[in-house]
C-alpha cells in the first residue's frame, strides 16, 4: 500500500511515524525545502491541557489523549521542553467567567488534580508581578521547541523508512476508481491513500480533489517581545472574552527564558501576510498591563506573526472543531488544524491510523 501525505508540518511528521510500517509505503510531498517551515514554524509552542474546548469535540478528546503524549516522546527523545504550568488571572468581577472554563476542563477530562485555585495572595507569591484578584493554575501547561519536535518526527519516519519529497508542490489531483494521482512540480505519483495534511492550504488541495465542501479562514496573530527587569517563568492568560477567536493577547516564554506577548487575533487578507504590525504597540501593552504590574510601552518590541488555518468564517461567533474526515474513498482530509494541532499532534497522528485501519 502505498500512502502519500501532502504537507511535512509538525501534524503531517507526525503522521508519517505513525503509519511508516514494512507493508506500508508512506511519501510525504511538501512546497517548501525543509520541515515544519510553515504553521508550525510560526507557533509559540505552547503544550495545552484542554481547558478551552467544548467536552464532545475533536479538539478536547486529542488535546487531552495529545498532551500526555507529547511528553512522553519529548522525554524519550531528547526535544526541549518544559512544564511551565499556566496562570488564567482574573479580577474579581470575571470569577464566573473562569468557574465556567474550570467547569469545560473538567467536563472534558482534565483531572481536577491538575487545575487549582489560587488567591490573590497565593498568585504574588508564585510572581510579585502577576495582577489578579484570583487563578485557575493549569500544572500540566507547558512549552515545547515546535520546529525541534517537528524534526523529531521526520527524523523517527524517515529511520521507519518514510520516504520526504522538498519542494514538491502539488499541482493538479486526478482521482479514480481504485488510485489516486498526484501531479507535482517535481513529477507525478500514484496512491492508494491520500492524506491532506496541508494546514493553511488544506482547503485548496480538498479542491484539486474535487471536493468544495471547506474554506479555511486566514486569522493572523502578532507577536511582541517584551524585555522585563524580572524574571517570568510559568505562562499568564486573561479570562477568554465570549465568542473571541482567540484566547486573548497573553504572556507565553520560550526555552531561553525570553518572554512574548500575543498573538491577538485578527482576519487576514492573505494566507501569506506576514508583513510587520508594530502599530500594534500600544494595544499589546494596554491588554498585558492587566497581567501584568510595572510595564512600559518601550519594553515592547516587536517580533513576528503567525496565520491560524481556522474553519471560523471572518464574521461568525462560533469556533469550528477540527476535521478529520474521509470525505473521497481513500482521500482524507485534515481541516482548521489550527490550535491545539501541535499538542494533539501525536494523538491526531494515532487518530487517521485507526480510520485507515477500520
Amino acid at each position: 500500500m502505498r500512502v502519500i501525505i501532502i504537507g511535512a508540518g509538525v501534524v503531517g511528521c507526525a503522521i508519517a511515524k505513525e503509519l511508516s510500517e514494512p507493508n506500508r509505503e508512506v511519501h510525504v510531498l511538501e512546497k517548501n525545502s525543509k520541515t515544519g517551515e510553515g504553521v508550525t514554524s510560526r507557533n509559540s509552542g505552547v503544550i495545552h491541557a484542554g481547558l478551552y474546548y467544548p467536552s464532545d469535540s475533536l479538539k478536547a478528546k486529542l488535546c487531552m489523549e495529545g498532551s500526555g503524549a507529547l511528553y512522553d516522546w519529548c522525554e524519550k527523545k531528547g526535544v526541549p521542553h518544559r512544564k511551565t504550568g499556566k496562570l488564567i488571572v482574573a479580577p474579581l468581577l470575571q470569577e464566573e467567567a473562569l468557574k465556567n472554563i474550570y467547569k469545560n476542563a473538567i467536563t472534558s477530562g482534565v483531572s481536577p488534580s491538575n487545575l487549582r485555585w489560587i488567591s490573590k495572595k497565593e498568585i504574588q507569591k508564585i510572581n510579585p508581578y502577576i495582577t489578579g484578584d484570583i487563578a485557575l493554575h493549569s500544572m500540566q501547561s507547558g512549552i515545547v521547541d515546535a520546529v525541534a519536535l517537528c524534526h523529531s518526527f521526520y527524523a523517527d519516519a524517515a529511520q521507519r523508512g518514510a520516504l520526504f519529497h522538498f519542494n514538491c508542490e502539488v499541482t493538479e489531483i486526478e482521482r479514480n476508481t481504485s488510485s489516486t494521482l498526484i501531479h507535482t512540480s517535481r513529477g507525478d505519483l500514484e496512491a492508494d491513500i491520500v492524506i491532506n495534511a496541508a494546514g493553511l492550504y488544506a482547503d485548496d488541495i480538498a479542491k484539486l480533489a474535487g471536493g468544495d465542501r471547506y474554506t479555511i479562514y486566514p486569522w493572523r496573530g502578532d507577536y511582541f517581545k517584551v524585555n522585563l527587569p524580572y524574571l517570568i517563568d510559568i505562562l499568564v492568560y486573561p479570562v477568554r472574552k465570549p465568542d473571541a477567536s482567540g484566547l486573548g493577547i497573553h504572556l507565553t516564554i520560550n526555552l531561553n527564558s525570553q518572554t512574548f506577548l500575543g498573538p491577538d487575533s485578527e482576519p487576514s487578507h492573505s494566507k501569506e501576510d506576514f508583513s510587520e504590525r508594530p502599530e500594534k504597540l500600544m494595544k499589546f501593552y494596554e491588554d498585558a498591563s492587566q497581567l501584568l504590574s510595572g510595564l512600559k510601552p518601550e519594553m515592547l518590541t516587536y517580533e513576528t506573526c503567525g496565520i491560524r488555518p481556522k474553519l471560523r468564517a471572518f464574521d461568525s461567533s462560533e469556533e469550528k472543531d477540527f476535521v478529520i474526515s474521509e470525505d473521497l474513498p481513500g482521500f482524507f482530509n485534515l481541516i482548521g488544524i489550527e490550535s491545539p494541532g501541535l499538542t494533539a499532534s501525536l494523538a491526531i497522528a494515532r487518530y487517521v491510523k485507526q480510520m485507515l485501519i477500520y
